[in-house]
């Protein structure tokens, strides 16, 4: 049985019983509310945060489609360095939400009233990031001593992987003969 929210969610119900005597109209809405346990496995929206939808409500055959963009900060953990990593969702969203619709391919229409929490929701919970950084550049932790390296140069010689040493052993030899002016194609 489909409940509508209590709480803070209940800012993301929307009155859309003009909208849908009327195919074809459409209504330009901002929301900003609470969504509380949006969280993945390595990130997160802060705990009191605002969630923002702005976007078109428009009646279509057989319900509502609901177009437009989320925004909400998130915050994680660094998965190079491990120190605090933040930033914003931005996602754009286009869903169909009618009554008797397929659990699968649409959300539920109340009635008169549609819930935007659910649509919100998801979109929040798939752009949050599985793998946060700091910054694009993020050099990490060195390996060897556990310094970050974005905050300062440690001393350890950089460790080689010897899978390639194979490959490095051909590169050596090819750097070589390019500088005896040897042609092997000749």
């Amino acid at each position: 049985m489909n409940r509508l929210p209590r709480g803070s969610e209940r800012a993301f119900v929307v009155e859309v019983a003009a909208l849908l005597r009327q195919p074809g109209s459409h209504r330009a809405i901002r929301i900003e509310g609470q969504l509380p346990d949006l969280e993945v496995s390595t990130s997160r929206v802060p705990d009191g945060a605002s969630v923002i939808f702005d976007g078109m409500l428009e009646a279509v055959y057989p319900g509502i489609l609901v177009s437009g963009n989320v925004f909400t900060p998130w915050e994680g953990t660094c998965r190079r360095c491990l120190e605090p990593a933040v930033g914003v969702v931005e996602d754009e969203v286009c869903e169909l939400c009618c009554e008797d619709g397929d659990i699968e391919t649409t959300y539920p229409l109340h009635g008169d009233l549609l819930d935007l929490a659910p649509v919100v929701r998801d979109a929040c919970i798939l752009d949050l990031p599985l793998a946060p950084l700091c910054r694009a550049d993020c050099a990490g932790l060195c390996p060897e001593c556990g310094v970050n390296r974005n905050l300062e140069q440690c001393s350890c010689d950089a460790p080689t992987d010897p899978r390639w040493d194979a490959l490095r052993a051909l590169s050596n030899e090819a750097e070589g003969s390019s500088e005896t002016g040897f042609n092997q194609s000749e």
